[in-house]
């Protein structure tokens, strides 16, 4: 059981930050998920895309310490200490970036509290005037779309997520 009632998504961009450096943000929060301080949510599409991208033989050849055993071994560890979405019925049309539907729609089905990116287009989503920012806030009105800096400013303290630098 998490110690906090933090519930996190995410973006593929910030487990692969989080591997090739786990002294940054995005590695202390991806350990924070590992060791049950944050429960991460997962879905049978976001596993699927983790899985792909972290595979991907060009960026595995740029970046030696995304090997495909340390790999297996941290997804396999976020699928047994994350709470995993199973049918996800809800829907979320995003034509600005339709790949990041799969993160807005987990979020709502799984009430998540956070969700970390970098990406420019989920970070913008929450304070866009249009129809879609809108739809986002209604349904997602508690969520925090955070870079992992700010996620680790805002909840760093509570689950013991330190910096070192």
């Amino acid at each position: 059981m998490p110690l906090s009632s933090q519930r996190v998504v995410l973006d593929t961009n910030i487990l692969v930050r989080g591997l090739l450096n786990p002294l940054s943000d995005s590695g202390r929060i991806l350990r924070a998920c590992e060791d049950r301080r944050v429960l991460v949510l997962v879905s049978r599409e976001l596993l699927s895309e983790y899985r792909f991208v972290l595979h991907d033989p060009s960026l595995v050849d740029l970046y030696p310490a995304l090997d495909p055993f340390r790999v297996k071994i941290v997804l396999d560890r976020l699928m047994y200490v994350g709470e995993r979405v199973q049918t996800i019925r809800t829907r979320f049309n995003f034509s600005r970036d339709k790949k990041d539907e799969k993160l807005i729609t987990l979020a709502i089905a799984g009430s998540a509290s956070d969700l970390v990116t970098t990406d420019r287009d989920l970070l913008d989503l929450p304070h866009n005037g249009g129809i879609t920012g809108r739809r986002f806030r209604q349904r997602l009105a508690n969520i925090a779309v955070l870079k992992p800096d700010q996620f680790v400013a805002r909840h760093g303290r509570l689950l013991g997520i330190v910096r070192t630098n």
